[in-house]
This record gives structure tokens, sequence and C-alpha cells, in this order.
């Protein structure tokens, strides 16, 4: 075969591909929108009694929410989303006698980015500047992905901090560990590439494609309402939030320093997430002492979304249960006084 036709066999079967690929995509979406009745419940908001702006240590701003009374849950949310994000979380924790504190991280939602920038350290600092700007203790914090990286880093580099104000955390679809950690130069190579693609906006946007791209991040039947809203989410963030903040991530690497976390924690993570698969909780959990580890099969990357009547029921039994041992431990101490 000439060189001709070997062109002309590639370029056709590429157009064929192609052409699956947009028929896949609108296939998929017109399912996914099919599954939308008339009568279906309103978009997914988030509702919150109060918000606050607070000041990051760089000179940013942090946006922050809270709905309820009673003992703190702390909601610290993904790269490329925001508080909406946790709308089930705020309701239902708050009716069951919690106060739900959410933020947006930097650069994300309605908070802006210091200074310093995308960092590991800085996400590890920005929850720590919301739980002492709102003065939180005995804390229960649930971090999502980066925001359970940013959990993580709390906890390894403010270790006296964290024994004083944390009563628990979740680890919620999250890793201690990139794929590009210990190589450097692939490293370096993966970010000059980045910083030179087209900004993902445009497929989001796209009627069809956004959603499809967006549904990557969900399991066993999503509702299509929590798709379009994480979709939406992701077009909110800022272009060079998308970019710099999952670049921060390109060498993480806190597996060393799982074994000195010593807050009670509870990893969570579906069996079908594509994003933080099982075995990077699975790592997390066994390399923290005590760690719980609770698995939702079926679930994607957005558990509290997905599959929020369990994952609401495990953080509450969870909080009831680290936060009582706090009140007691204090109660024993103040006796000892």
């Amino acid at each position: 075969m000439s060189a001709w036709k070997r062109a002309t066999v590639a370029i056709g079967a590429i157009g064929a591909v192609a052409g699956i690929g947009v028929a896949t995509e609108r296939t998929v979406a017109r399912r996914l929108r099919g599954r939308v009745t008339p009568n279906a419940s309103p978009p997914i908001v988030a509702e919150y009694e109060r918000s606050y702006r607070l000041p990051a240590h760089d000179g940013g701003e942090i946006f922050v929410v809270e709905r309820g009374v009673g003992p703190v849950i702390l909601l610290s949310h993904g790269v490329t989303l925001s508080v909406r994000t946790w709308a089930n979380q705020l309701r239902d924790l708050a009716d069951a006698g919690f106060r739900v504190v959410a933020f947006d991280h930097r650069g994300h939602g309605a908070s802006t980015v210091g200074t310093s920038g995308h960092t590991i350290q800085n996400l590890g600092d920005d929850v720590r500047s919301v739980i002492e700007g709102m003065d939180l203790r005995e804390v229960v914090i649930v971090g999502h992905s980066m925001g359970g990286i940013a959990v993580q880093a709390l906890c390894i580099h403010h270790p006296e901090f964290a024994r004083e104000r944390l009563a628990g955390i979740v680890l919620l679809s999250t890793l201690a560990r990139s794929v590009l950690a210990g190589n450097r130069r692939i490293g370096q190579a993966t970010t000059w590439i980045a910083d030179r693609l087209p900004d993902s906006a445009a497929a989001l946007r796209a009627r069809d494609l956004g959603l499809v791209i967006t549904r990557l991040g969900f399991g066993r039947d999503p509702d299509p309402r929590a798709v379009e809203a994480t979709r939406q989410m992701m077009l909110d963030t800022h272009p060079s939030t998308r970019r710099e903040a999952v670049a921060a991530l390109a060498h993480l690497d806190l597996t060393p320093h799982l074994n000195e976390i010593a807050t009670p924690t509870m990893v969570m993570c579906g069996t079908a997430d594509l994003v933080t698969p099982l075995g990077e909780s699975r790592r997390i959990a066994t390399r923290i002492p005590g760690a719980r580890l609770e698995v939702f099969d079926g679930g994607g990357h957005m558990l509290m979304l997905e599959q929020a009547a369990r994952l609401n029921t495990l953080l509450a039994d969870f909080a009831d249960q680290v936060q009582e041992h706090g009140r007691a431990a204090d109660s024993v101490l103040d006796r000892a006084e």
C-alpha cells in the first residue's frame, strides 16, 4: 500500500472514530437529560443562614458560610468546585443538630487568591485561617479531593493546632500521593504541556460534551441535576485557578507523614471513583494510625451529591462519636484542675 493510501485510510479511521465519539457523546448527554422529569426537584443550591469573609495569611480573602447550631462540622471542597458541593450536607447535617460551616478555597467560588498563590502548604494554612477566624473548637473536618489534601496538610504541618482544635477528620475521595510524585522531570514536562493547552472552558460549555466530561466524575446512575451543578461550578472557576490549583498537586506526596496524623480519622471512597481510585483511600487508611475505611459501592468521585443519605449518616455518627469523646476528655481535665 502506498504512503498516500495509508494516509487516506488513517484519516478515514480518525474521522470514523471522531464520528463515533460525537454520536456517543450525544447519546450519553441525551440519556442523562432524559432522566429529568417536568416535576423534578429544583436545581441544586447551597442554602445557608450566615456568611463571612475572612482574611487569608497572604492577603487573600476566604468566603465562609454556615447553617445550624451545635457541634461543628467544617466542609472543605475539591478543586474547581465551591461551597455548592455541600448543598445536601448544609441542609441535612444542620437539621440533625450540627453547626455546619463550609468555605470556598482560594481562587474558587467567592474566595480570592493571596500573593503566594496555590500551594499544598497554603491549602492547610487556609483551613487553619478559617478555624481561627471563626474560633472553631472540637471540629470535625470533612475534606473532599483537594480539600482532603488540605486537611492532611493541616494535620501534618500544624500538629499542635490539630490536637488543640480538631475532634476528627474525614478524608473523602482524596489521595496523599500523585501519580507524578517522585519523578520531577516528568512532572515538569506535564506542567509545561498543561500550561500550553487550551483552557477547558470551551469543552465544558459545549452542550453535550460538557455534560459527558463532568459525568466522568460520577458513579452509577447520577442525578442529572448534580452533574449539571458540578459542570457549572467548574465553569465558574477562573481559568488560572483551574490550571494553577491542579498544577500545585503535581508533586504531591504526603505518604511519609501520614503516620504522624494523630486525629481520629475516617476515610471514604466509592468503588467507581475514576479521579481518586479506591486504592488511594486504602493507602491512606493503612498509614494513618487507627483510621477507618468506608467504601461506597458504585459511588464515583462526588459522593456528597451521589450518595448523600448514607454519607450524611456516617458523618453524623462519626462526629457524635469523636466529639463526645472530646467532651468527656475535657470534663476529666476540668475535674483534675
